[in-house]
């Protein structure tokens, strides 16, 4: 072969190469997240009191404090939410239903005669009454019924021991581990829980639509008993709309309260739980002062300021830009607490415009979270010719 041949075929051969690597597609450019905290105020000091246990808690947040040591005692009639959830689990019901109807017997009547005779709080009932389940439940959670505790329990589940077996069950697949179901009213000493198990049973307690309107009321009409009141003399004030009291002379008093609260325009679910109170007046007393004083807890945060910085590209031909907020991200915070910020990019692949969206920057303070876009804050342009030939 010629030499003229050989330069042509190596001229050829070169400038295919060439088309070949300025033709060839660059690959995506990953980001360097940028992770940080967003700082709130110091914590409050809450007045919380010198006897037991308590803790508190919100919707969106979880658990904001506790107070004293978690250990597991007497709950007392706050049981008794547990079995209106697990009847409620067993036997659903929509709110506006009344649901079965639930015949006394004289098995009912023998209940609430050993109530009656143990100084416990009751709600008189007589052998062919008819009760609907709704009935039933406003006796358990408006009067706090001992003797309709444990009616419905075997009702709903055909013997106390059935329902013994699924409320401790239930209250494990909650996570309350400190939590031990003895019986159905909570007047055995043997039925346990922390303040912190029960602002968690609280939680899960306003999910439940049934519950919520019950607990919130405060009168009902039964069949033989009449006209009953609500134990829980705070609802209705401070935002309290439920949810139980409790007091046995092993328990103490005790409370677990729900609080609408109006924070920074905002309404706030604040769950709390107040245990081994001297009596039932001093723990709701001691409850309204919590209640009140934990309005300045919250505080609202700009956790992110539109146009920050959360994550760098830099091209392997040297072309570098940032990831930006697309807007302020602000919430509602618990002093004291961490806020976590995380970027999330995705890669990107050049040419790419400024502005283009190019992930997810999320803010997250006790469990909730809450996202706005990241974006590139300038362009980033195709590599130069003579980049793509070399490489």
């Amino acid at each position: 072969m010629s030499p003229n041949k050989i330069v042509l075929l190596v001229v050829l051969f070169l400038l295919a190469v060439g088309f070949y690597q300025y033709r060839r597609p660059t690959s995506p450019v990953a980001a360097v997240p940028a992770t940080s905290t967003a700082k709130t105020s110091a914590a409050i000091d809450l007045p919380w009191p010198a006897y037991g246990q308590g803790a508190l808690a919100t919707q969106d947040l979880g658990l904001l404090q506790k107070h004293g040591e978690q250990k597991a005692v007497p709950i007392a009639s706050v049981a008794k939410v547990v079995t209106a959830l697990a009847v409620l689990k067993q036997k659903p019901l929509a709110v506006g239903q009344q649901g079965p109807t639930i015949t006394i017997n004289s098995g009912d009547v023998a209940i609430y005669n050993s109530y009656y005779s143990q100084g416990g709080s009751v709600v008189k009932v007589e052998n062919g009454e008819q009760l609907s389940q709704l009935e039933a439940l406003q006796a358990l959670l408006i009067p706090s019924a001992n003797n309709i505790a444990d009616t419905l329990a075997i009702w709903a589940f055909g013997s106390m021991d059935n329902y013994l077996s699924y409320a401790n069950k239930m209250v494990a697949g909650m996570h309350l581990g400190s939590t031990k179901i003895a019986d159905a009213s909570g007047l055995s000493p043997q039925t346990l829980s922390t303040a912190e198990d029960l602002v968690k049973l609280g939680l899960v307690a306003i999910e439940n639509p049934v519950l919520v309107s019950l607990v919130a009321q405060q009168t009902a009409s039964l069949p033989v008993a009449g006209s009953v009141k609500n134990v829980n003399w705070l609802l209705g004030e401070d935002g309290v709309v439920g949810i139980k009291t409790g007091n046995t002379d092993e328990a103490g008093g005790c409370f677990l309260f729900v609080a609408r609260r109006s924070i920074a325009g905002q309404t706030v679910s604040l769950i709390g739980a107040l245990m081994q109170a001297p009596d039932l007046n001093t723990v709701i007393a001691d409850s309204r002062r919590l209640i009140r004083a934990s309005d300045g807890g919250f505080e609202t945060v700009k956790a992110v300021a539109k146009g920050q910085a959360v994550g760098t590209y830099k091209t392997p031909w040297g072309a570098t830009t940032n990831a930006v907020a697309d807007q302020d991200l602000s919430l509602l915070a618990w002093r004291g607490s961490q806020i976590q910020v995380t970027a999330k990019l995705s890669e990107v692949k050049a040419p790419a415009k400024a502005g283009a969206v190019v992930g997810l920057l999320s803010v997250a303070s006790g469990q909730k979270t809450t996202s706005v876009p990241a974006v590139l804050k300038s362009g980033i342009s195709s590599p130069p010719w003579y980049w793509r030939l070399l490489h």
